[in-house]
């Protein structure tokens, strides 16, 4: 009895040779999924498209930013003038109590000068 061999040729699988792990068999690029296998223009594409994008809705969101610190700013200044216009009414009321005191205590050293 003649054993004869063939030549071995290299394994179709990749293995550690240990029992319990599993082949790896060498990626099939036809199974790959569909996004790894869009044309390298069309990917431009998308990056392009989603880039407008990007740029439009930042644009909204300056916008919307610019109104909200106009609105803000105006309610600022709203509240500084009234602020003001308190202080000056208030300023007003004690120079007029003031005056009102200076009137009545000359009215009164004229009665009592009067007197004598």
């Amino acid at each position: 009895m003649s054993t004869t061999t063939a030549p071995k040729s290299a394994p179709l699988t990749r293995v550690s040779g240990k029992a319990w792990k599993i082949a790896k068999k060498p990626t099939n690029r036809t199974m790959m999924s569909k996004t790894l296998s869009k044309s390298w223009a069309k990917r431009q594409q998308e990056r392009i498209d989603k880039s407008s994008t990007r740029l439009a809705e930042q644009e909204l969101q300056a916008e919307k930013k610019a109104e909200k610190d106009a609105h803000r700013n105006k309610i600022i200044e709203r509240r500084k003038k009234a602020a003001e216009k308190e202080a000056k009414e208030k300023y007003d009321r004690e120079m007029s109590a003031r005056k009102r005191m200076r009137m009545k205590r000359k009215e009164l050293k004229a009665r009592a000068h009067a007197k004598h």
